[in-house]
């Protein structure tokens, strides 16, 4: 784990971040919507429930967390100002040194795990159903049925994963990294490479055991 300087990752707008307020287990979905040099980073505020702004207040601690060129970056900050014009959004205290650390390439195996697929970012859009054909515990290609998203695009996979003699239903939160023009299965309509941002510790201890038991019977790639 290196600390660099905020400036020098060089984010851009619109990045998906992940808010963790102390004292909260869960993340919740914001985006970088720019910064004040030295003074403020700019980030919209999550929505939680029917649409309500999370409650967080004035000096409140949190953690912010996202991707940026090929490692796994986090920062502790606090809540500045909430602003509620034109859209909730907060200023968080400008980060000393942001902890980057790189993500290292996960063993990919040939897979066909069935999915239904929720398009978060695109909330009026029906679910959608496809397979995970090929994956690893950090990412994976999806083939559906149906176009259901844009590069950029939060996707939550539900499906289930089989080892041996024990069946577990999963969820996964990711985000589309790619749109690809390829399809591996006959019935597919779209293609999509998918990074995962969020697996709860159960739901990736299952994964990471059917990613190991189909590298036993040969099926990486």
């Amino acid at each position: 784990m290196a600390s660099v300087d905020y400036p020098s990752l060089r984010l851009p707008v619109g990045l998906g971040m992940k808010l963790e307020v102390a004292g909260d287990e869960k993340r919740y979905n914001c985006q970088l919507i720019g910064h004040i040099q030295g003074r403020s980073v700019l980030v919209t505020t999550p929505l939680v429930g029917d649409g309500r702004p999370l409650l967080v207040r004035k000096e409140q601690p949190v953690i912010l967390r996202f991707f940026a060129n090929k490692n796994a970056c986090a920062f502790r900050t606090q809540v500045q100002h909430l602003c509620s014009i034109p859209t909730p959004y907060l200023h968080l205290a400008w980060p000393n040194r942001v902890e980057a650390g790189e993500i290292r390439k996960a063993e990919r195996v040939l897979a066909n795990v069935q999915v239904s697929i929720v398009n978060q970012s695109q909330p009026g859009q029906e679910r959608a159903f496809g397979a995970i054909v090929d994956l690893s515990t950090t990412g994976a290609r999806l083939e559906t049925l149906q176009p259901c998203g844009e590069t950029g695009d939060t996707l939550l996979l539900t499906g289930k994963v089989t080892v041996g003699h024990v069946t577990r239903v999963i969820t996964i939160e990711s985000r589309v990294r790619a749109e690809l023009d390829k399809f591996e299965l006959s019935n597919s309509m779209a293609a999509y490479g998918i990074e995962f941002n969020f697996v709860s510790d159960m739901d990736f201890l299952a994964l990471q055991a059917f990613v190991n038991a189909q590298i036993a019977r040969g099926a990486e790639r």
